[in-house]
């Protein structure tokens, strides 16, 4: 019998396989994947792999900006300032350039020792060391210590060699004729350099020019990289202006009505000179009191913006009218009474004057209310209006500068019983002292408004774009009017504007204003104090070869004895017309001193400016 052979077991070599009782069991079995499972699983895969891919290619082929940016080294940008236009006047001076200027700037992150960094730089620049030391520490990396000081104390920080401390180049405007020269016309620029009044800022465009750039790549500490990338873009410089001042002139003017306004204890002032032939203005004076009570030039261009009643002054335009319309003719008397009621309002001279007859040259002459009514009534309120409207008032002329008035002139369709008296003497509308200018150049140019004009030459408008001429009056009229005029100066209430060598034909002008009750003012106690007063005077200056200039000169609200057009505004009107003929050296007339031939000298340089204080008590 064989024997029985048995099956050997692992679990006997190895019991505790087998559990703690030494029992073999069976393994479990694996289990089975379904072919399901394994599509879905590669379907995912490859979809993920697919959106993987995409994305690749579309960085690839269309980058992010955001992502280079984040990636690559930043860019840094220097502003390069482009150099301004310089503003010349009539002859080639100087009125406004732009002269290279030290800025001082500060990294606080860099400056190790601010409180010493502040005390050497107190001793360069002149400044306490208080002030510096804020701008010295504390987060932020680019601070401004003082900008656009002289070019010497940018050199002398720059010596100091502070960590930290950067001197950078930067234009400034200069004014050679001083800071109040053609403040207003001009204007100025502020601390960037924009244009922000006058024509620096109406003619900021053609000025300024367009700034220049350097791109440079920086690492992360701000250095540049060598070898990386730069582009620079030059600056393109400002266009010149040439404009019809004359610097010596203005000069003159302002300071003669800087005296003139502080001696009256007047609160503002106007001087404006003209030629009337082509409307070029030489000289635009503006000057205003200030709360300190001193008299100084004021960026106010107040001959542009200012409206005011203009009182007599405004007679040649309703004697312009009556005439025009035939209502009157130069020799022929008219019936002057003492007094006119209207509308229950008295119309009287002053002085005043028993009935009589004065022809229009005699009304003229002596400043007559009642007989410049009496003209307007003769000529009609539609004749005066047109007139009116003629010279150009309510509405703004040529220079068209920014927040120019058109003065208040009423539609006829709203005049009242009392609008022709009043307007014929010049109340009841406002006007402003360029369109006053206008007038008395047109009387001058025989009649014909020239546009007024304050730029030479092209910058940026067409010539189709600039008026033309008007005829407003006839030569015939216009040379009446002249006659007139001059016996305002020979005989009148313009004595005092008479200009040795020149014959002076003109008008006074001395206004009310309204006031807090009409025309009367009362203090804080609502009592009666007087009237606000405005003195003018229009002259039109002439020699042998006809008319030459006008000049124009309002002084606002006077105090003392002295308020009148004629006894205030003529004297200067005087002071400045002899100034202006010696600088442009216009000849007198050949007979004006018996046995004296008389020629204009050329006039002096200007001293260098100075503030005109108030001494005048008020």
């Amino acid at each position: 019998m064989k024997p029985t052979r048995r099956r050997f077991d692992a679990s006997e070599r190895h019991p505790s396989r087998s559990g703690s009782t030494g029992t073999s069991r069976p393994a479990p079995p694996l289990p089975l994947v379904g072919r399901g499972r394994v599509v879905t699983v590669l379907v995912v895969l490859a979809l993920a792999m697919g959106v993987l891919v995409y994305r690749i290619v579309d960085v690839q082929a269309t980058p992010d900006p955001r992502v280079l940016e984040e990636v690559s080294n930043p860019l840094g940008e220097i502003v390069v300032p482009a150099p301004r236009g310089t503003v010349f006047d009539r002859n080639g001076r100087t009125i406004a350039l732009s002269l290279p200027a030290a800025t001082v700037v500060s990294d606080p992150r860099l400056i190790a020792d601010p409180k010493g960094a502040a005390a050497a730089l107190s001793a360069v620049m002149g400044v306490e060391p208080e002030a510096l030391l804020d701008k010295l520490q504390g987060e932020g990396a680019f601070r401004y210590l003082a900008r656009q000081v002289d070019a010497r104390v940018g050199e002398q920080v720059d010596d100091l060699g502070i960590e930290g401390i950067k001197v950078i180049s930067e234009p400034r405007r200069e004014h050679p004729n001083g800071d109040c020269s053609a403040l207003a016309a001009v204007g100025r620029v502020n601390i960037d350099h924009a244009g922000m009044s006058g024509i620096e800022e109406s003619h900021d465009e053609h000025l300024s020019g367009t700034a220049g750039r350097v791109m440079k790549e920086v690492g992360v500490d701000g250095t540049t990289i060598p070898g990386g990338l730069q582009e620079v873009t030059a600056p393109t410089e400002g266009r010149d202006i040439t404009v019809t001042l004359d610097r010596n002139i203005q000069y003159q003017a302002e300071s003669m009505m800087l005296e003139a306004v502080a001696d009256a204890g007047a609160s503002s002032g106007v001087a404006l000179v003209a030629l009337p032939a082509t409307g070029e203005i030489v000289a635009m004076a503006n000057v205003a009191r200030g709360s300190n009570g001193i008299v100084d030039c004021t960026r106010h261009n107040l001959a542009a913006t200012w409206s005011y009643e203009p009182g007599s002054v405004f007679k040649p335009v309703t004697a312009a009218a009556a005439l025009s319309s035939g209502a009157v003719s130069e020799h022929a008397a008219i019936d002057v009474p003492s007094y006119l009621t209207i509308w229950e309002h008295r119309f009287e001279d002053t002085p005043t004057h028993p009935d009589t007859q004065w022809t229009p040259t005699e009304i003229v002459a002596r400043s007559s209310n009642i007989g410049t009514i009496r003209m307007a009534q003769m000529t009609g309120e539609e004749k005066l209006y047109r007139t009116i409207r003629s010279f150009g008032f309510g509405s703004r002329t040529a220079l068209d500068f920014k927040g120019e008035s058109k003065g208040i002139l009423l539609p006829l369709s709203q005049w009242s019983g009392l609008s022709l008296p009043n307007m014929a003497i010049g109340q009841g509308l406002a006007v402003t002292p360029l369109q006053i200018l206008q007038a008395y150049n047109t009387i001058a140019n025989g009649g014909v408004l020239v546009p007024l004009k304050l730029i030479v030459g092209d910058t940026g408008a067409g010539a189709e774009d600039e008026p033309a001429p008007v005829r407003v009056l006839s030569p015939a009229v216009a040379a009446t009017l002249m006659r007139m005029l001059t016996s305002v100066v020979e005989e009148g209430t313009g004595r005092e504007a008479g200009v040795e060598g020149f014959s002076m034909a003109g008008k006074t002008g001395t206004a009310w204003q309204p006031c807090d009750v009409g025309y009367q003012c009362v203090n804080e106690r609502n009592e009666l104090i007087g009237r606000h007063h405005t003195a003018t005077f229009a002259g039109i200056v002439s020699n042998d070869d006809g008319p030459a200039m006008v000049v124009l000169v309002i002084i606002d609200q006077p105090k003392g004895e002295r308020i009148s057009g004629g006894k205030l505004a003529a004297p200067t009107v005087r002071k400045i017309a002899e100034y202006a003929l010696r600088q442009l050296r216009v000849p007198a007339e050949l007979n004006a001193t018996p046995g004296e031939r008389r020629r204009a000298e050329p006039a002096p340089e200007p001293p260098p400016p100075t503030l005109v204080a108030d001494q005048v008590n008020t």
